[in-house]
């Protein structure tokens, strides 16, 4: 059967062979598991990036090597959404986590579901999960082909 126009356009995994920016501490797959990639690799000429992955209980406690959080500081040239929802479905707005954003030097501690948008050139950083106790879905999205 011949491939259909759009079918490329549908991602069902992660990036082979991804390489994160030094600023995206490395995470235990058992606790993070990376579900979508997309970039102008993974779909010719995209000027979007996007990531999805679950962050699971048990995350919090069980970070690789000294460093607690999941980000450190740093900023882009193109904007970037940020958007972390927990599951529960008798209160959808309950993260089921606590999540520590600096965003400019400012300091923000959150416990419900949430989008941030960041704007082009602010630093943030560093992002820090604690109390994880449900699954937490973590999307990144951005204006830009290439995340760096």
């Amino acid at each position: 059967m011949a491939e259909r126009k759009y079918e490329k356009y549908f991602i069902f995994d992660d990036k082979k062979d991804l390489k994160l920016p030094s600023y995206r501490v490395p995470t235990d797959p058992k606790y993070v598991k990376r579900m979508t990639h997309v970039d102008a690799d993974t779909v010719k000429g995209a000027t979007f990036y996007n990531e999805m992955m679950w962050i699971l209980p048990g995350f919090d406690k069980n970070y690789k090597g000294d460093n607690p959080n999941f980000k450190e500081e740093h900023s882009h040239d193109f904007g970037e959404l940020m958007c972390f929802y927990g599951l529960n479905y008798e209160n959808i707005m309950d993260l089921g986590a606590e999540i520590e954003f600096t965003i400019d030097g400012e300091t923000h501690i959150i416990k419900e579901s949430f989008t941030a948008f960041i704007p082009p050139g602010v630093k943030h950083g560093p992002l820090t999960i604690r109390n994880v106790t449900r699954p937490i879905a973590h999307m990144i999205a951005c204006t830009t082909g290439r995340y760096e």
